[in-house]
């Protein structure tokens, strides 16, 4: 009987190309290589000297001429590297693009780096990006995109890995590589890399608006970002009493007129304009860097009782300003035209309620001290906490601490959202953490309002005995 020899057929000789297969195959005298049953034409070469590398083999639509794109060395590029990178050759060979048309868009299309530059040469600007969103971006781009930083720790970081999102082309960006680098940036810094996978997925969807790629590779759950750690320590009523007692002292001669008692903090080796920063920050349910350090005299009217921000985190806005914050305010005010006073300058500090006393000066870091305003404060916000027997937590809990506060004795949400200047549209849903701080008091506050209405016991009346 005559013996049928049936061919093998090219499926039956392709295998799923993985990292460990890879890592796996074996060095032979001669060359060999080995397809991909997932993406028809990609295949991993290996070759005597050890070198393996992936190539896409492809048909020309037109000519059905047959080519080789290089993709790159494994393992500098893994198996799901290589798949995306030979899809997108493959879809510009469904278009019907020339060969040399794709070797051309390769060479010439953009990486990272390049793209965060166009966007923010083209894009990041006002209205949409306020200057203090335009510095933050620089910052991060400057230590994580485009690796010029002085930060000793991160430079050390890219000299031990081979990690750089900057300086990859558009196509070779996927979802991999991108939990790679938020990894990466995240044993430094979680919020940090939080914040890059969102500056990302901002630069690649104008890359799909421009049509430098099919879709955004940034597709990020919940789950996969860094949890943010919201720290909801605060101050209780009468620790914040207790600070302000200790920051906040009055001549008590000028009552009508109110002033400070500077000789207190003389005799108490205090620092009196960041003890007046502390004490505007107890008082007031600003944050105490932008809305309250870095506060202008011409921001407040005396007249009105309000205080105005015109580019604030949560963009332009006006605040009452409850008698006890107002009467710190006039007494700062009128010790502005005291001889000596450290709250007078005839400088650019002139212009601020809270002038800093460093303003030019050379720091212990060997920089020159170029805000104006009281910056860092810590060092007296310490201070008084340890001599009060307190616990330490950062100053801008201060902040919470009041607006806690508030809500418990308000027990509504809407009026302790407008103190903070929260959103309206969102409900007031950033308001409802310090509910969820104050968790059974507000239970007990709803129970008041929202309970069940209780049949009131029925007094039986007992006639007296004659």
């Amino acid at each position: 009987m005559e013996e049928i020899k049936l061919k093998k057929k090219i499926k039956d000789t392709r295998v799923h190309l993985s990292d460990k297969l890879c890592r796996g195959l074996p060095i032979k005298d001669r060359p060999y290589s080995e397809g991909d049953d997932t993406v028809i034409g990609l295949r991993i070469y290996v070759f005597p000297g050890g070198s393996k590398i992936f190539w896409f083999n492809y048909t020309e639509r037109d000519t059905r001429k047959k080519y080789k794109e290089r993709l790159g060395n494994f393992p500098t590029i893994n198996c799901v590297q290589a798949r995306n990178r030979a899809k997108v050759i493959a879809g510009d060979v469904m278009q019907g693009k020339s060969s040399s048309q794709i070797r051309r868009d390769r060479q010439t299309e953009l990486s990272v780096k390049e793209l965060m530059e166009e966007f923010v040469k083209a894009k990041l600007k006002l209205p949409k990006y306020k200057p203090s969103t335009q510095k933050r971006w620089g910052h991060f781009n400057n230590a994580w995109i485009y690796k010029k930083t002085e930060d000793k720790e991160i430079r050390t970081m890219f000299a031990k890995s081979k990690i750089d999102i900057g300086d990859k082309k558009l196509s070779q960006v996927n979802k991999d590589n991108l939990q790679e680098f938020h990894r990466f940036v995240g044993s430094k810094s979680q919020s940090a890399a939080n914040t890059l996978i969102e500056m990302l997925s901002v630069i690649l969807n104008h890359a799909v608006e421009k049509d430098y790629i099919s879709e955004n590779p940034v597709k990020f759950k919940t789950e996969d970002l860094f949890l943010k750690r919201e720290d909801n320590r605060r101050l209780t009523r009468t620790q914040m009493d207790s600070v302000l007692d200790r920051t906040r002292k009055y001549d008590e001669r000028s009552k009508s007129n109110p002033r400070l008692n500077l000789d207190y903090y003389k005799e108490k080796r205090l620092s009196v304009v960041p003890c007046c920063v502390i004490a505007f920050a107890l008082s007031t349910p600003r944050r105490y860097r932008s809305e309250g350090a870095a506060l202008c005299w011409d921001q407040i009217s005396f007249h009105e009782k309000k205080i105005f921000f015109g580019d604030s985190k949560v963009g332009q806005k006006e605040y009452k300003l409850g008698p006890k914050a107002l009467k710190l305010l006039k007494a700062i005010r009128n010790e502005r035209f005291n001889k000596g006073s450290p709250f007078i300058y005839n400088d650019e500090r002139s212009k601020y309620v809270f002038p800093s006393a460093n303003f030019g000066k050379i720091n212990n870091m060997g920089k020159k001290n170029t805000k104006p305003y009281v910056w860092n404060i810590r060092k007296t916000w310490a201070s008084i906490l340890k001599s009060l027997n307190i616990k330490y937590i950062p100053m801008y809990n201060c902040r919470h601490s009041v607006l806690t506060d508030a809500l418990s004795k308000t027990k509504s949400i809407p009026i302790v959202g407008e103190m903070a200047g929260h959103s309206k549209k969102s409900g007031y849903k950033q308001t409802l953490r310090y509910a969820q701080i104050l968790d059974k008091d507000v239970e007990k506050a709803l129970l008041l309002i929202d309970g069940e209405e209780q049949e009131e016991p029925k007094v039986l009346k007992i006639k007296e005995a004659v």
